[in-house]
């Protein structure tokens, strides 16, 4: 979510920049780790001195933004109606014993599930945890059998004269329960017992890819949040000439597909409400300073370019976040004019 949120938006103008900032970031920075965490989080437009009940008019009065959990979210009426534009979604949101309408809320919903579990996630998303719950299970499955993989490293065995008489004659139970007390004082899950007249020999077993082993579950979370197992974890990479240069671009496009499927349009539509134009994403993002100075170099390159067959680099350079664009509108007003 942080990253996802690092500054990654363009804005038409310097004004609506400060405007998402001041008011609205913090509420979305809010809504969509509850979505995550949660499967939804939604962001009421709680208009003061209204009826939050009925649908939104068009001029919006005093107003302040509050954010829920989808833990606390209940859908109200719901259209089955296919020619219905809400089809399958919310006419009202009940949230804490309020009834809000749809038009003064904003709904960001993760991993949509399939149609017949719907009412199951109250019309939201299923969330992360629930997709990596059965992960987390397997975890702790690999934690418990590496202990005793540990522990079974080497195996002791004992000589007892006359053990081998001992079993021929079923008489082999005291010196089994001897050797059960001798070995509860070790930390060994156990040892094996040999007649003394017979060779006898301690057994080393190596284990081979131990570590490996470990990081079974770490590699399923990978692959199911879809972030590189180094940056997961925190570690640097391993093997021969490793720059982590591949982990990090799998990260990233990950990064844009989380903000262009569950982040762009509800932080539009929470924007287009408040009476703001749209925003878009930077390319330019969640990468070094010596990365971003390189990217610029290279855009600015293509700019001229572009500059120097005529066509429009402007437009270009704004899209990659290099340049702002200019407000003409503010710039040559109408006040500007007469004076």
């Amino acid at each position: 979510n942080g990253y996802a949120l690092k500054e990654p938006f363009i804005f038409e103008n310097p004004q609506d920049k400060d405007f998402y900032t001041k008011i609205v970031a913090r509420s979305v920075k809010k809504a969509g780790s509850f979505m995550l965490g949660f499967g939804r989080g939604v962001v009421v437009i709680n208009e003061l001195n209204a009826d939050l009940s009925k649908p939104a008019t068009g001029k919006l009065g005093p107003f302040k933004l509050d954010v829920f959990s989808g833990d606390m979210v209940t859908a109200g009426i719901v259209s089955i109606d296919l020619k219905n534009p809400r089809y399958y979604q919310p006419e009202t949101y009940s949230i804490r014993g309020h009834q809000f309408h749809y038009s003064r809320v904003v709904d960001f919903s993760y991993v949509e599930p399939a149609e017949f579990d719907l009412p199951l996630y109250q019309y939201g998303g299923v969330p992360e945890f629930e997709l990596i719950y059965n992960q987390l299970v397997n975890d702790g499955v690999v934690e418990r059998a590496s202990a005793t993989m540990i522990d079974r490293n080497s195996t002791l065995f004992y000589k007892v004269k006359g053990f081998k008489n001992s079993l021929q004659a079923k008489q082999e139970s005291d010196i089994l329960n001897f050797f059960s007390l001798t070995e509860k004082a070790r930390n060994s899950m156990g040892a094996g017992l040999i007649d003394s007249e017979d060779d006898a020999f301690t057994v080393d077993q190596t284990l081979t890819n131990l570590d490996k082993v470990d990081q079974i579950s770490l590699r399923r979370l990978a692959m199911v949040t879809s972030i590189p197992l180094a940056l997961l974890v925190g570690e640097n990479v391993k093997g021969l000439n490793s720059t982590g240069d591949t982990e990090k671009q799998v990260f990233n496009e990950s990064i844009e597909i989380l903000q262009q499927d569950y982040y762009l349009d509800p932080v539009n539509e929470l924007l287009l409400k408040l009476g703001k134009p749209p925003i878009s994403f930077s390319e330019s993002q969640n990468i070094t300073p010596i990365e971003k100075i390189k990217y610029e170099g290279l855009a600015l390159d293509n700019a001229k370019k572009m500059w120097e067959i005529g066509e429009d680099f402007g437009q270009y350079l704004e899209e990659r976040g290099i340049i702002e664009k200019d407000n003409f509108a503010e710039m040559f007003s109408d006040e500007d004019e007469e004076n």
